[in-house]
């Protein structure tokens, strides 16, 4: 994992200075937008996906931050977990949608869920892993198939490693993103057991780079 890298400390430090302008960069000038990003958000990440969004099924959002997009989730669905590296959002999160009684937030370690093993039915998670080294992203992939129950599923946001993207940074940074292939996210997900069911490509312009979010989303397997 490297001594120098310090997601954990890292997060926190941004959650106290500000949280909003880090977990969603262009929805910060107001509450009301940066609510209105969350609900915004869900839609289009769980376009097509709806049916995964039922009212007996427990979710986990891995990287919840404050709960922008959790506020829009949890009442959809039976029970919501938001976890979180820092501290300091999970605390925000916890205040902030205090009045939501079907979801709680966890500080995790930066590298699994502090959840029981197949105890939740859907994983997802959002602009998060973009900014992990790709060693973390492992980790968390690991254990995403260990704490979904079988037939639960995993949708994720990852870009797209395109002609003219910048290399890694290096492990040490926790904020600045990396992008993968399809190649790649296969061959970090398909040799732990999880059935690839569909990759969408939302594409994305900006001044700096036009590339395209990548929607995974997998499956564990059913036992027989």
């Amino acid at each position: 994992t490297g001594a120098s890298l310090d997601m954990k400390g890292d997060w926190n430090k941004r959650s106290a200075e500000n949280a909003e302008f880090y977990i969603a960069t262009a929805d910060d000038r107001s509450p009301e937008e940066f609510r209105a990003s969350g609900q915004r958000d869900v839609a289009i990440f769980f376009d097509g996906l709806g049916h995964l969004l039922a009212k007996d099924r427990a979710v986990v959002d891995i990287g919840c931050g404050i709960g922008r997009m959790d506020e829009f989730v949890a009442p959809q669905v039976g029970s919501l977990t938001g976890v979180d590296v820092s501290g300091e959002m999970v605390r925000k999160a916890s205040a902030r949608l205090a009045h939501v009684p079907n979801v709680r937030f966890l500080e995790g370690d930066g590298f699994s869920l502090p959840l029981p093993t197949e105890s939740i039915d859907l994983v997802f998670s959002h602009i998060v892993f973009q900014h992990m080294p790709r060693h973390v992203a492992r980790s968390y992939f690991r254990d995403v198939l260990r704490v979904l129950r079988p037939g639960g599923d995993f949708v994720f946001q990852m870009p797209e490693a395109v002609p003219g993207a910048p290399g890694d940074p290096p492990n040490e940074d926790t904020f600045e993103m990396r992008f993968w292939t399809e190649g790649e996210l296969r061959a970090a997900l398909l040799p732990l057991g999880l059935h690839w069911l569909e990759l969408r490509r939302f594409p994305v312009r900006s001044p700096l780079l036009d590339f395209n979010q990548l929607r995974v989303h997998v499956r564990k397997p059913a036992r027989s």
